[in-house]
């Protein structure tokens, strides 16, 4: 189950009228966190929670999600960047585990909202 969503960065965050469309009625039931929050600060606030947090990135030394060590044992968080940049090094640093979606073809990545369905079908399934 999904506790919560932290939006940090350049995110846009409730009530932002494309969050409102986009989401049809399903913002008031997420809790979306702290807004001033750094995507780092999250991080440390969750780990210091006892969660697990993986960052979700393509690095030549992450983890394909199919073989990650992902406990449903206890709390996770996913990490995922921006399209444009991705996750900040600093901020996968201090993540238990860097995992990825590996493509075919030309590009390396794919769309955030695909990505991040994959991902949390994955970690539900488990």
């Amino acid at each position: 189950q999904v506790e919560s969503v932290r939006l940090c960065g350049m995110t846009p965050r409730p009530p932002h009228p494309k969050i409102m469309k986009t989401a049809m009625g399903a913002a008031e039931y997420v809790d979306v966190g702290d807004a001033d929050a750094s995507t780092l600060q999250t991080v440390l606030d969750l780990k210091a929670k006892g969660y697990d947090v993986y960052g979700v990135e393509t690095t030549e030394t992450a983890i394909t999600l199919w073989d990650a060590p992902i406990s449903s044992n206890h709390p996770v968080a996913f990490v995922f960047g921006n399209e444009l940049i991705g996750v900040d090094v600093e901020v996968l640093e201090e993540c238990k585990n860097v995992i990825s979606l590996p493509t075919y073809g030309n590009k390396n990545s794919l769309n955030i909202a695909t990505c991040v369905g994959i991902v949390a079908w994955d970690y539900l399934r488990r």
